[in-house]
C-alpha cells in the first residue's frame, strides 16, 4: 500500500521532492501550494528574483532524468561578475566553474511541468492557492484553507513543510512541539529591478555572460543577472533602517534617482519600469535557524521552512535542493523507514545549516578595508590553488559556489575570516 506524503509548498524544493518519492514507487503524494497555479495565471514579476545555481543544487536536479537539461536550456550561464564603478574601469571577476542563472518562477514551471508529465493523478495531486492553517501531530492530519471553497483537513503518513521561511508547519511545530526555532531579519531590504541589456540608440550593452554589480556607498548596492532574451532581472539592496528609495513619489524621481546614483541603471530603464518600481513592495528577507528539522517519524521541514539565509551567498536556492537529494539517499539507506530517517536528516543537515548561516552573514565584509583584504585573499588562494590543489583550498565563496563540500567543513576551514568579519559587522548574530 502507497504512504501518502503531504507536501505543504510548491516550490522548487517541494516539486523536486515530490520527484524524487514518486520515482522510489512507494508514495503517493499531494502537493499544496499558496501561490495561485503558474500555469493559469501571469505570475507578478514583484514575486520572483534570479537564482544562480551550482554544483550542490544542479547535482540534485541531475538525478532526474532531463531535469537539468531543461533548466539549462531555459537559464543563462555566467562566466564571472563584473564590478562597476561611478569612475573608472569596472573590476572584472572571472570564474573557473559557470553559474547557471535563472528566474525562479522559469525554474518553478519546469519542474512542474516535468513532474504533472512523469505522473498521473493517481500518483500526485495538486492544489494550489491553498494555505495551511493547522497541524495535529498526534492525529496526523492537516487543515487547509483555499482560497475560494470552505477549509478541509486531510490525514497524512507523512508531512513535509517546504513552504518557506515564514512556514506554518514550522510555527506549529515551535508552539506545540518544542522545536527551537531562532527567526530573523537580514539587514539589508530590497527591491526587484527588471531591464533591458542593452540600449542600441545609447550603444550601451551589458556583457550577457556576467552578473553585474554597483556599489553607492557601504549601505547601497545593485546586483543585475543576466535572463534570456537579452533581459536582466536584480535587485537594489539597501539598509532596511536608511532606505534611499522611500522619498520617491513619481516615476520621474526613479528615473533621476538612478540616473544620478546607478548611470548605467538609469540608461537603461524606461519609465514605464520606473512606474513599475516605484509600485513594487519593498522586501526583506527572514533568516530561520532550527535545533532539529523533523518532529517524530512524520513530520519534515526542508529548505527555507528549516533553514532560510541571506541571500548574500546565493545559497538558499542549492541548499534546498540539496536537503532533497540527501534525503533521498537516507531513504534509500534506511529502506525508506522514516523513524530512522528523519533523526538521521536532523543530524546530518543542522550543522550544516547552521553553518551556512554563519557564511552567508560573514562571507563578505561591509568595511572597505576589509573588502580589500576578501578580494586580495580570493586572487592569492585562486593562484595557489591552481599551482597547489592539494595544500591550498580556495577561499570562502569559492570553495561555496564550485564545489559541493559540506557547509561545516567550509566553515571550518575559513573560521578565522568569518570571526573576522563578523567582530567588524555592525549587526552580529
Amino acid at each position: 500500500m502507497l504512504q501518502k506524503v503531504v507536501i505543504i509548498g510548491a516550490g522548487p524544493a517541494g516539486l523536486l521532492l515530490a520527484h524524487y518519492l514518486l520515482r522510489r514507487g512507494k508514495y503517493r503524494v499531494e502537493l499544496y501550494e499558496q501561490r495561485s497555479d503558474p500555469r493559469l495565471v501571469d505570475v507578478s514579476r514583484d514575486r520572483t528574483f534570479p537564482i544562480t545555481l551550482q554544483e550542490r543544487g544542479r547535482k540534485a536536479l541531475r538525478q532526474i532524468s532531463g531535469l537539468e537539461e531543461a533548466i539549462a536550456a531555459a537559464g543563462v550561464f555566467c562566466n564571472g561578475s563584473k564590478v562597476h564603478r561611478q569612475k573608472g574601469k569596472a573590476r572584472e571577476i572571472p570564474r573557473t566553474v559557470p553559474l547557471l542563472t535563472i528566474d525562479r518562477n522559469r525554474l518553478v514551471m519546469i519542474l512542474l511541468q516535468h513532474l504533472t508529465q512523469t505522473y498521473n493523478s493517481e500518483q500526485l495531486s495538486l492544489q494550489f492557492g491553498c494555505q495551511c492553517t493547522g497541524v495535529d501531530r498526534k492525529a496526523k492530519t492537516v487543515t487547509l484553507q483555499p482560497e475560494q471553497d470552505e477549509a478541509f483537513t486531510l490525514a497524512y503518513d507523512r508531512l513535509v513543510a517546504a513552504d518557506g521561511a515564514r512556514s506554518p508547519v514550522r510555527d506549529y511545530l515551535a508552539e506545540e512541539a518544542g522545536l527551537q526555532c531562532e527567526q530573523t531579519y537580514v539587514p539589508d531590504a530590497y527591491k526587484s529591478v527588471f531591464l533591458p541589456r542593452l540600449a542600441p540608440t545609447l550603444e550601451l550593452e551589458l556583457e550577457p555572460d556576467k552578473i553585474h554589480g554597483w556599489n553607492q556607498g557601504a549601505q547601497t548596492r545593485m546586483v543585475m543577472v543576466p535572463q534570456p532574451g537579452d533581459r536582466l532581472n536584480g535587485v537594489i539592496a539597501f539598509d532596511a533602517q536608511h532606505n534611499p528609495l522611500s522619498n520617491l513619489t513619481t516615476k520621474e524621481e526613479v528615473l533621476t534617482f538612478f540616473q544620478e546614483n546607478f548611470p548605467v541603471i538609469g540608461q537603461l530603464m524606461s519609465p514605464e519600469e520606473a512606474e513599475a518600481f516605484w509600485q513594487r513592495p519593498v522586501g526583506q528577507a527572514l533568516t530561520v535557524q532550527c535545533d532539529r528539522f523533523h518532529e517524530g517519524d512524520s513530520i519534515l521541514l526542508i529548505g527555507d521552512a528549516a533553514h532560510a539565509v541571506s541571500p548574500s551567498l546565493g545559497q538558499g536556492c542549492n541548499a534546498s535542493l540539496e536537503d532533497v537529494l540527501i534525503l533521498e539517499r537516507l531513504l534509500e539507506q534506511y529502506e525508506d523507514d522514516w523513524a530512522l530517517v528523519l533523526p538521521a536528516f536532523s543530524e546530518q543537515r543542522v550543522p550544516d545549516a547552521h553553518a551556512l548561516r554563519e557564511l552567508s552573514n560573514y562571507s563578505f565584509p561591509r568595511q572597505k578595508r576589509l573588502f580589500v583584504e576578501y578580494l586580495l585573499r580570493s586572487q592569492l588562494s585562486r593562484f595557489l590553488h591552481r599551482w597547489f590543489p592539494q595544500w591550498v583550498k580556495p577561499f570562502v565563496f569559492d570553495l561555496v559556489v564550485d564545489y559541493d563540500l559540506p557547509y561545516s567543513q567550509v566553515l571550518s576551514l575559513h573560521r578565522g575570516w568569518i570571526n573576522k568579519v563578523k567582530r567588524s559587522s555592525p549587526h552580529p548574530s
